[in-house]
């Protein structure tokens, strides 16, 4: 979850993960840390004064109190300071303490630019500095600590059993835990810090090891992000915001200081003001980057004045969305559904926009997540919580997720699933993350996913006399005007449009009075029609939708007073009606 706002001064605070680090350290005893998350942004030094990245911010706050060496897989061994070089020279290789022969100093360093691309040869020559330090500690007992920064970590001990991992794998994974396992490293003061992006890309066995501990990153909040654009606002004035800095402070939840800084740098650059839609297009080229297509951010446009009839479906959601702002009356997660082109999304979205929340939109998540769920589920999760309040909205729904149940869905999506349903179950999200699952099947909905959204509203084709009012609000809009008989013809040539159908109506004919202004609209409709292929199809997915209602009074008339096992007896001899088409 986001971070309550802090009180005190940027000059001052110290970001959370580092007094974590701090208390996890020394009272717990931890000397194994996992940093994940925001990896790649930028930290505020009380030291320095500035923002730095996370390798330089450790080296400027942790060089006092350790001696910091650097390893990942491709470059192996640095030091980030030309004294703490020296210093870990003289305790690996000094003769009496004092004096190193430059035979040995020239030995050490071979033995580093050997190691270079070898990481199994860089864990035993990091093996062999740990113990170096515990022997010499004996003689001198305030000599600083060594810290091992790991970056790329995922990378140098990949997830995955033994069995699965490549020999060079195993032998780097088991190095490693045999150091950190045995009593002079679990009791000494080295320390470890391993970075990566996401947890689940590191070997599960360190993770489990007691004297370690993970700890998530988050993005910026809102009082970071404010502190940051203020600091870089004053040392370049050039910079502009179209709606004001804390607007744009506001609109950049989910980007990391870089991006955020890499914004501004480009404003200031072209002497251009930063828009929203400059902060949209960066979330969503970053997410995407992250998540793949499967997310996209949405600051929809239209409201609930946009939409045509449905004022009863209408009320229901404004109830909803007022409910969901108090955690005690609030859902988790609504279930739309309705035949295809009734208007799902476009409702749904208007009233999230009308309610303040920012809309993420999740699609084809089994195809293009299928073995990567656990990574997915965690970047998903800590996106979501630096937003403020969202809507996940996901389009069809049944064929999103794959059943926690069914004996053919891939243990994969089994467990992207399952993570899914313990997030909408979750009470921390309670009024900040509502789900918005639509569909036109939901009958082919996962039990444990229906059972998350106590809330189901359908939407079915407007009518009577709100057909009728929504036909007419829809060519008026359009500055066409229909007679009363005209009218009449109009609703008898179109009784099985869908919503989509009447917009798609509209634009047709609008289309061919540019060609010849006096076509009417039976004119067009006497050489034009939506067409009728789905007709059945949608017929089928309205009786569904009337058995998944949680409201009576959306019913059309004559759904109304059927017992629901006369409907299902519809539906299923038009499922078998259907299977012959």
């Amino acid at each position: 979850m986001a971070r309550e706002n802090k009180s005190i001064s940027i000059e001052t605070q110290r970001p959370d993960f580092l007094e974590d680090l701090s208390q996890s350290y020394n009272l717990r005893r931890k000397n194994i840390i996992i940093l994940t998350g925001d990896v790649s942004g930028l930290f505020w030094s009380p030291r320095s004064q500035g923002f730095l990245a996370l390798e330089q911010f450790l080296n400027v706050e942790l060089k006092n109190k350790f001696n910091l060496v650097r390893m990942d897989i491709a470059t192996g061994l640095s030091f980030y300071e030309p004294d703490t070089e020296e210093e870990i020279t003289r305790i690996c290789e000094s003769t009496d303490g004092y004096y190193t022969p430059a035979g040995r100093i020239e030995a050490l360093r071979k033995m580093i630019a050997s190691s270079r691309h070898s990481p199994l040869s860089a864990l035993v020559l990091l093996q062999g500095m740990g113990d170096a330090f515990v022997r010499v500690r004996r003689l001198e007992p305030t000599i600083k600590p060594m810290c091992v920064v790991f970056q790329f970590a995922g990378a140098l001990f990949p997830q995955g059993d033994y069995s699965r991992l490549s020999e060079l794998e195993r032998q780097c994974l088991i190095s490693f835990l045999s150091w950190v396992s045995g009593p002079l490293f679990r009791e000494g003061p080295e320390l470890l810090i391993l970075i990566n992006s996401v947890k689940s890309e590191i070997n599960a066995k360190i993770l489990a090891l007691p004297h370690a501990v993970h700890m998530e990153i988050e993005l910026p909040d809102l009082e970071e992000r404010n502190a940051f654009i203020g600091h870089f606002a004053a040392r370049h004035k050039t910079v502009e915001f179209s709606h004001g800095a804390d607007k744009f402070a506001e609109d950049t939840a989910g980007l990391s200081l870089n991006h955020i800084k890499d914004l501004m740098e480009v404003a200031a650059r072209k002497k251009e003001p930063l828009t929203r839609q400059h902060v949209v297009e960066d979330v969503n080229t970053i997410l995407q980057a992250q998540l793949g297509d499967i997310i996209r951010i949405k600051y929809p446009s239209h409201t609930p004045k946009d939409i045509v009839g449905f004022k009863a479906t209408g009320e229901i959601f404004t109830s909803i969305f007022e409910r969901c702002e108090d955690p005690e009356t609030a859902v988790s997660a609504i279930l739309v559904s309705g035949p295809n082109g009734s208007g799902k999304t476009f409702q749904l979205e208007a009233y999230a926009a009308d309610s303040g929340r920012v809309v993420i939109e999740l699609a084809g998540i089994r195809g293009s997540y299928f073995g990567e769920t656990d990574r997915f589920f965690e970047l998903l999760r800590w996106h979501i919580a630096t937003f403020g309040k969202i809507l996940i909205l996901v389009d069809e729904a049944h064929t999103a997720f794959g059943s926690v149940h069914a004996r053919e869905t891939h243990q994969t999506e089994q467990r992207l699933s399952g993570n899914i349903i313990k997030m909408m179950g979750d009470p921390r999200y309670l009024g900040k993350v509502l789900w918005g699952l639509m569909t036109s099947r939901p009958d082919e909905l996962d039990p444990d996913i229906k059972s998350r959204a106590p809330i189901q509203v359908p939407i079915f084709d407007l009518e009577g006399e709100d057909r009728k009012a929504f036909v007419a609000e829809l060519f008026k809009r359009k500055k066409i005007t229909l007679t009363e008989e005209e009218m009449n013809e109009v609703l008898s040539l179109t009784d099985y449009y869908s919503v989509r159908d009447y917009r798609n109506l509209t634009a047709e004919v609008l289309a061919q009075k540019r060609k010849e202004p006096k076509r009417t609209v039976l004119d067009v409709l006497s050489g034009w029609q939506a067409s009728k292929s789905i007709k059945r199809q949608r017929e089928f997915q309205e009786m569904i939708a009337a058995l998944h209602c949680s409201y009576p009074l959306l019913l059309p008339e004559q759904y109304r007073g059927i017992p629901d096992e006369a409907l299902m007896r519809q539906v299923e001899e038009l499922k078998r009606l259907l299977r012959h088409y």
